[in-house]
């Protein structure tokens, strides 16, 4: 095997890989489909590194992208090869932000690149979901004329943005300082130019929000997905869902996934008819850490 930087060549190899992953790998497929290897000025871009074979095949990978996030993919094997690891530290991006994949395998990483000790904002095992939409289970009332989807931009942005920072901080726990609202403003403007985000509207005023952070054609990954405190308990969040659900199934889409450490969001999930398949790791750190091959 070789542990090595990927580089366009590999892209072939790469997507057959990850597509045999889809569940625990659609944010690597979403920003390699859009972004390719090596497009180095895309705002997808990052630094791609594969475990290889003679033949060219791809057997693990770890990717890290611009915003310091790392994200790992270790296919059928129980962890990522340690060679691999010391490749990516040896010529990462950035500083690691976070670190994201299956939950054993990340979890994994987090100590091959010691980080164990560092502050973690979040470190948590999600369990993990899928859905085949020809199953979706659509609310009774999902499709009355009480209940308006309608794309986000349609939301005052003062809103968007104060939903968009108090899920930052209740789900990932995002620290509440003023630098918190620069990354918020930056990921609603890619939001609404990728128009992958809808609010539902019930009488006139906007009650819930609902999102893809990653879309194929076959396939899109939902969150975020946020109400209001005072507009919970109303079952808005799974009537926007199985709304947005609905809007891109008549598109072609057909499975779906999503993670979630909620059990209130677990019983809304799982009454549209998603079911467990494992977890995901979201293991956010408080403060972005340089890695170096020294620390690993």
């Amino acid at each position: 095997m070789q542990y090595r930087k990927l580089h366009d060549a590999d892209f072939d190899a790469a997507t057959a890989f990850l597509a045999n992953h889809a569940a625990t790998s659609m944010v690597l497929r979403g920003n390699l489909r859009t972004a390719g290897i090596e497009r180095r000025r895309h705002p997808l871009s990052g630094n791609w590194f594969g475990e290889v074979a003679k033949d060219g095949s791809i057997s693990a990978i770890i990717a890290q992208f611009g915003n310091g996030n790392v994200f790992v993919e270790a296919g059928d094997q129980s962890s990522i090869p340690m060679a691999l690891t010391e490749v990516f530290a040896a010529d990462p991006l950035k500083p690691v932000a976070g670190v994201f994949g299956s939950a054993d395998p990340a979890q994994d990483v987090v100590g091959q690149l010691g980080l164990e000790d560092a502050g973690f904002a979040i470190n948590a095992s999600d369990v993990l979901y899928e859905l085949d939409l020809s199953h979706l289970i659509v609310p009774q009332n999902a499709r009355a004329d009480d209940f308006q989807m309608v794309d986000a931009e349609k939301i005052e942005r003062n809103t968007l943005l104060r939903w968009l920072r108090a899920y930052e901080i209740e789900a990932l726990g995002a620290e509440d300082t003023p630098g918190l609202d620069s990354k918020i403003a930056s990921r609603l403007v890619q939001a609404l130019d990728a128009r992958c985000m809808w609010g539902l509207i019930v009488d006139g005023k906007p009650v819930s929000l609902s999102g893809f952070n990653a879309t194929l054609p076959d396939m899109v990954q939902v969150g975020p997905v946020w109400t209001p405190p005072e507009e919970r308990s109303k079952g808005y969040a799974r009537i926007l869902v199985a709304k947005t659900l609905l809007a891109v199934r008549a598109r072609g889409v057909k499975r779906a996934i999503l993670s979630t450490d909620s059990e209130a969001a677990a019983k809304a999930y799982e009454a549209l008819g998603f079911q467990k398949i494992g977890h995901y790791r979201l293991a956010l750190l408080q403060h972005a850490v340089s890695i170096t091959p020294e620390l690993v």
